[in-house]
């Protein structure tokens, strides 16, 4: 039997968008984006980040001022409410995802196990 396992994955990712958590960080982000102070931040500091990644990704390190004005940006975004709100949501999906992960990666640790090093908490 073959299976097409994009048709599964196609199938989660409309069914993440109907989860809780996903729906959760979903308001999460309608409050930043009303709060407009809060959201022009966070654009601005998204934008940054994209920049410094893209130097690191070309073997450029981000000049002192990049990184610095990064860090007071983060800062300042850090302490706006409906910014710690987006993140805490964040959070839970990540939390979600990771345990969808440990599951689907079942099968690839299972045929491993035996080279793999035991834990001894786990026997």
């Amino acid at each position: 039997m073959v299976v097409n396992i994009y048709d599964t994955a196609n199938e989660m990712s409309r069914q993440l968008t109907e989860t809780q958590e996903f729906q959760n960080l979903k308001k999460a982000f309608e409050a930043l984006k009303a709060d407009e102070d809060a959201f022009t931040s966070f654009k601005k500091f998204q934008q940054m980040q994209v920049e410094a990644q893209k130097k690191q990704m070309q073997g450029q390190k981000p000049s002192d001022d990049e990184i610095n004005a990064i860090q007071t940006l983060a800062k300042e975004i850090s302490g706006k409410k409906a910014v710690m709100d987006l993140m805490n949501q964040e959070r839970q999906v990540d939390q979600m995802l990771q345990q969808v992960n440990k599951t689907i990666t079942e099968p690839l640790q299972n045929l491993y196990s035996e080279i793999m090093p035991q834990d001894p908490e786990n026997k």
